[in-house]
């Protein structure tokens, strides 16, 4: 009996550790309501985020996160909010990200040069979204995504999207 609630004791403790996402690198937010992701570790292409991480509600895209990655497709869940400058930043094989209705504002360069992305799936409705700029008063989030569709570019200037492709 003892050896029983030994092993479960000691499974319960190790849960955490068993399920930990190492995927991701998390930091919280400067407010603490909640994390965002830090850097992207992992080697998939197809890359799904959950909503919450130890609990804390998922809200960001970091600076440089995803950063010259492999990614193809990347699914965001419902609790971002934002993502920061240069978050996809060269992620040339990148094809594929959904703007949940939740995000509020896209950081310069953004998906800077991200040369294969013709896919965006869009929230319905759309709303306007915040463009981030740098020091040079740009706004140029998708400079370089020469593959995205008519329909895409159409879509982010309906969101509010101020600058070319």
């Amino acid at each position: 009996m003892l050896k029983k609630i030994y092993i479960i004791l000691t499974l319960i403790i190790l849960m955490p550790c068993i399920f930990a996402d190492t995927t991701f690198k998390f930091k919280m937010t400067e407010d603490g309501s909640g994390v965002y992701i830090d850097e992207y570790t992992g080697s998939d292409t197809v890359v799904f985020i959950m909503p919450y991480y130890e609990g804390m509600c998922v809200k960001g895209i970091g600076k440089r996160a995803f950063e010259h990655s492999n990614v193809v497709e990347v699914y965001l869940p419902e609790t971002v909010e934002w993502i920061e400058q240069n978050a996809f930043n060269n992620c040339r094989m990148l094809r594929t990200i959904n703007f949940p209705s939740s995000l509020q504002i896209i950081g310069w360069r953004a998906f800077y040069y991200c040369v294969s992305l013709s896919d965006i799936l869009f929230p319905y409705p759309l709303h306007q979204v915040s463009w981030g700029r740098d020091n040079m008063n740009n706004y140029d989030a998708f400079l370089g995504c020469s593959s995205l569709t008519m329909y895409s570019q159409m879509q982010l200037i309906k969101m509010g999207y101020p600058d070319g492709f």
